[in-house]
């Protein structure tokens, strides 16, 4: 299984376990494009905190 695959499955459990599949993001970058990468962790930072809070009834992994 490649890294995309993974993602694609994460995101159907959490939809199974009623997560949104928002707190699942992948992102190309390469060592060299560090402004790209700092603006990736800003969009997942501003994705994250516009998402409900978890299911109280979720068990810790």
């Amino acid at each position: 299984m490649n890294t995309h695959e993974h993602v694609l499955f994460l995101k159907k459990v959490f939809n199974h376990l009623g997560i949104s599949e928002d707190r699942i993001q992948q992102y190309f970058c390469s060592a060299a494009e560090v402004e790209k990468f700092t603006s990736s962790i800003n969009d997942i930072s501003k994705k994250i905190e516009s998402l409900p809070p978890l299911p109280k009834n979720l068990n810790p992994i």
